[in-house]
Protein backbone atom coordinates (compact mmCIF):
# COMPACT_ATOMS: atom_id res chain seq x y z
CA UNK A 1 0.00 0.00 0.00
CA UNK A 2 1.89 3.03 -1.20
CA UNK A 3 -0.47 6.04 -0.60
CA UNK A 4 -1.25 5.30 3.19
CA UNK A 5 -3.19 7.59 4.99
CA UNK A 6 -2.27 9.59 8.11
CA UNK A 7 -4.82 7.61 10.20
CA UNK A 8 -3.79 4.13 8.83
CA UNK A 9 -0.01 5.19 9.72
CA UNK A 10 -1.30 6.05 13.25
CA UNK A 11 -3.17 3.06 14.14
CA UNK A 12 -0.25 1.11 12.62
CA UNK A 13 2.41 2.71 14.73
CA UNK A 14 0.22 2.52 18.04
CA UNK A 15 -1.06 -1.13 17.31
CA UNK A 16 2.67 -2.07 16.87
CA UNK A 17 4.03 -0.53 19.76
CA UNK A 18 1.28 -1.37 22.46
CA UNK A 19 2.14 -5.06 20.84
CA UNK A 20 5.73 -4.47 21.36
CA UNK A 21 5.53 -2.78 25.12
CA UNK A 22 2.72 -6.13 25.84
CA UNK A 23 5.21 -8.32 24.95
CA UNK A 24 8.26 -7.25 26.68
CA UNK A 25 6.29 -6.45 29.48
CA UNK A 26 4.89 -10.36 29.65
CA UNK A 27 8.86 -11.38 29.86
CA UNK A 28 9.84 -9.08 32.05
CA UNK A 29 7.02 -10.22 34.70
CA UNK A 30 7.05 -13.80 33.30
CA UNK A 31 3.20 -13.60 32.98
CA UNK A 32 0.22 -11.37 32.48
CA UNK A 33 0.32 -8.07 34.68
CA UNK A 34 -3.36 -8.03 35.39
CA UNK A 35 -5.31 -9.71 37.99
CA UNK A 36 -9.43 -10.04 37.08
CA UNK A 37 -12.09 -10.33 39.41
CA UNK A 38 -13.64 -12.93 37.70
CA UNK A 39 -12.41 -16.21 39.70
CA UNK A 40 -12.35 -18.29 36.39
CA UNK A 41 -10.44 -15.80 34.27
CA UNK A 42 -7.75 -15.46 37.08
CA UNK A 43 -7.78 -19.77 36.78
CA UNK A 44 -7.44 -19.50 33.15
CA UNK A 45 -4.99 -17.03 33.09
CA UNK A 46 -2.77 -19.00 35.84
CA UNK A 47 -3.58 -22.14 33.93
CA UNK A 48 -1.64 -20.37 30.64
CA UNK A 49 1.08 -19.33 32.47
CA UNK A 50 1.51 -22.45 34.69
CA UNK A 51 2.00 -24.46 31.11
CA UNK A 52 5.52 -22.93 31.30
CA UNK A 53 5.76 -22.03 27.43
CA UNK A 54 2.41 -20.28 26.77
CA UNK A 55 3.74 -16.84 27.99
CA UNK A 56 6.98 -16.70 26.18
CA UNK A 57 5.36 -17.84 22.91
CA UNK A 58 2.40 -15.05 22.98
CA UNK A 59 5.37 -12.14 24.07
CA UNK A 60 7.48 -13.38 20.64
CA UNK A 61 4.49 -13.17 18.66
CA UNK A 62 3.21 -9.93 19.98
CA UNK A 63 7.24 -8.73 19.62
CA UNK A 64 7.49 -9.42 16.05
CA UNK A 65 4.00 -8.97 15.06
CA UNK A 66 4.56 -5.14 16.59
CA UNK A 67 8.00 -4.76 14.80
CA UNK A 68 6.23 -5.64 11.81
CA UNK A 69 3.64 -3.33 12.33
CA UNK A 70 6.33 -0.49 12.90
CA UNK A 71 8.64 -1.27 9.89
CA UNK A 72 5.79 -1.96 7.95
CA UNK A 73 7.26 -4.85 6.33
CA UNK A 74 5.89 -8.33 6.23
CA UNK A 75 2.34 -6.55 7.90
CA UNK A 76 -0.58 -8.53 5.36
CA UNK A 77 1.63 -11.55 7.27
CA UNK A 78 1.73 -10.55 10.55
CA UNK A 79 -2.40 -9.09 10.27
CA UNK A 80 -2.66 -12.57 9.76
CA UNK A 81 -0.76 -14.21 12.49
CA UNK A 82 -2.32 -11.94 15.16
CA UNK A 83 -5.72 -12.22 13.97
CA UNK A 84 -6.44 -15.14 15.96
CA UNK A 85 -4.60 -13.82 19.00
CA UNK A 86 -7.28 -10.37 18.98
CA UNK A 87 -10.26 -12.72 18.41
CA UNK A 88 -9.36 -14.78 21.36
CA UNK A 89 -8.61 -11.72 23.81
CA UNK A 90 -12.32 -10.61 22.88
CA UNK A 91 -13.77 -13.82 23.53
CA UNK A 92 -11.77 -13.81 26.75
CA UNK A 93 -13.40 -10.42 27.69
CA UNK A 94 -16.87 -11.21 26.54
CA UNK A 95 -17.15 -14.57 28.32
CA UNK A 96 -15.07 -14.27 31.47
CA UNK A 97 -14.82 -10.76 31.89
CA UNK A 98 -16.69 -7.93 30.31
CA UNK A 99 -15.86 -5.10 32.35
CA UNK A 100 -11.95 -5.35 31.46
CA UNK A 101 -12.11 -5.79 28.08
CA UNK A 102 -12.14 -2.48 26.20
CA UNK A 103 -8.10 -3.15 25.22
CA UNK A 104 -8.80 -5.94 23.58
CA UNK A 105 -11.85 -4.92 21.40
CA UNK A 106 -9.56 -1.57 20.46
CA UNK A 107 -7.04 -4.26 19.37
CA UNK A 108 -9.21 -6.23 17.54
CA UNK A 109 -10.89 -3.23 15.96
CA UNK A 110 -7.20 -1.79 14.88
CA UNK A 111 -6.50 -5.54 13.72
CA UNK A 112 -9.59 -5.71 11.67
CA UNK A 113 -9.21 -2.23 9.96
CA UNK A 114 -5.55 -2.69 9.03
CA UNK A 115 -6.38 -5.85 7.41
CA UNK A 116 -9.26 -4.23 5.73
CA UNK A 117 -6.94 -1.50 4.61
CA UNK A 118 -4.55 -4.05 2.87
CA UNK A 119 -7.06 -6.22 1.56
CA UNK A 120 -5.65 -6.10 -1.64
CA UNK A 121 -2.76 -8.19 0.11
CA UNK A 122 -5.38 -11.13 0.70
CA UNK A 123 -7.23 -11.14 -3.05
CA UNK A 124 -5.22 -14.28 -3.88
CA UNK A 125 -5.54 -16.21 -0.70
CA UNK A 126 -9.57 -15.47 -1.68
CA UNK A 127 -9.62 -17.26 -5.04
CA UNK A 128 -11.19 -20.06 -5.81
CA UNK A 129 -8.79 -22.20 -7.98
Amino acid sequence: MKNQSLFYKIVRIIFGVMMVGSGIGMIILGGFPIEYENIAANQYMTALVDTGYFVLFLALVKIVCGIAFITNRYLPLALIIFMPVSVNMVVFHIFLEQLTGFGAYFILIMNTYLMFKNIDAYRPLLKMR
